[in-house]
């Protein structure tokens, strides 16, 4: 079930004096270095990548089960579909100094589709995009609401390759350079993006938005806008942010600030449509968060909408569906 908490809606006269006056951002230097076609080498075929999860768990206790769980969840039939009828590039790409991996995916033979740039959670390679969460959460998604998707994995997955990530630091980067890759695919719509972000991707998607990434609408799940009150929810945290953040020992306080929405939504248009969703017993991120993001919301005269789902936790679990449809809703009411 579902409550909404509050619904704001807010029809303004804009003029030019009313527009909020944006720092200037330094031009980032984007390249897109090379594209991977998702369904080749172990992904070639259905059995190939059946073949490549057998040796994973094969000398694993409960092996066989977690095999026959898998079949479950990835169909010989849903992967051959996919495989006719969607475009998948894995990309790689450089940002100044660093270089970012990540993936394209959109119905092939279509045109004038419409974004969403997808900010995943986790850090480094925990939470990252590989083919089967792309698999899960992406592919259903743009086959059925016809739409193109770019998720950005942020620099620092691969020791090997430049970059750092810094946990809302220069990896925000990643993200605001993402419409630069939009030339590439011809069969987008660059004048209709959204932005989703789940978890550290709600952070991810404020800052990118701050420092200059141009959407139409964004929603968030599950996201943490203040990390100071989260360290109290979850201190274990800690641990992340010292292992990532520049200068954490020294300057705490000011880089968990700088990380934190609530701070600085003043300094984000007001025009843009935002949602909120939650799960109220949320074992990770307090509810607490969205409901504190959305009064700052209100006060700065955001369109704006808090759903909180009852039982609902980090994951999405059964409420992935409504979940999923409170998000497109939102975006196809505000692309413009």
């Amino acid at each position: 079930m579902i409550k909404i908490i509050k619904q704001t809606v807010v029809f303004t006269l804009v003029t030019v004096a009313g527009f909020i006056a944006m720092p200037a951002q330094a031009e980032l230097d984007v390249e897109l270095l090379k594209t991977n076609d998702c369904f080749s080498g172990p992904f070639e075929s259905y059995e190939s990548w059946i073949s490549m999860l057998t040796d994973k768990v094969s000398n694993e206790p409960g092996s066989e089960q977690r095999l026959k769980n898998m079949k479950k969840v990835f169909k010989k039939e849903d992967f051959q579909n996919y495989q006719e009828i969607l475009e998948c590039k894995e990309l790689v790409y450089k940002v100044n100094d660093a270089v970012s991996t990540g993936y394209y995916v959109a119905p092939k033979d279509q045109s004038d589709l419409p974004v969403i740039i997808n900010n995943r959670g986790g850090n480094a390679r925990y939470g990252s995009w590989v083919f089967g969460n792309v698999y899960l959460q992406l592919f259903s998604l743009a086959v059925d609401e016809n739409i193109a998707i770019f998720a950005s994995n942020y620099r620092g997955i691969y020791p090997k390759l430049p970059g750092k990530d810094e946990f809302g630091g220069a990896d925000v980067n990643d993200v605001v350079a993402l419409p630069e890759l939009f030339e590439h695919f011809p069969n987008v719509n660059s004048e209709k993006i959204g932005v989703f972000g789940a978890s550290r991707g709600g952070m991810q998607s404020l800052l990118a938005v701050k420092q200059g990434l141009d959407v139409d609408a964004i929603v968030l799940y599950a996201g943490q806008y203040n990390l100071l009150e989260g360290l109290k929810h979850r201190p274990e945290m800690e641990r992340v942010y010292k292992g990532r953040i520049p200068n954490y020992d020294e300057e705490k306080e000011a880089e968990l600030r700088k990380r934190s929405a609530v701070f600085w939504m003043d300094e984000i248009d007001n025009d843009i449509p935002i949602l909120l969703i939650h799960g109220d017993k949320d074992e990770r991120v307090s509810v607490a968060s969205s409901i504190a993001l959305n009064k700052v919301l209100e006060k700065e005269d955001f369109t704006h909408k808090l759903s909180i789902y009852e039982g609902g936790k980090h994951r999405y679990g059964k409420n992935a569906k409504a979940i999923e449809g409170e998000m497109m809703s939102w975006f196809k009411t505000n692309w413009k």
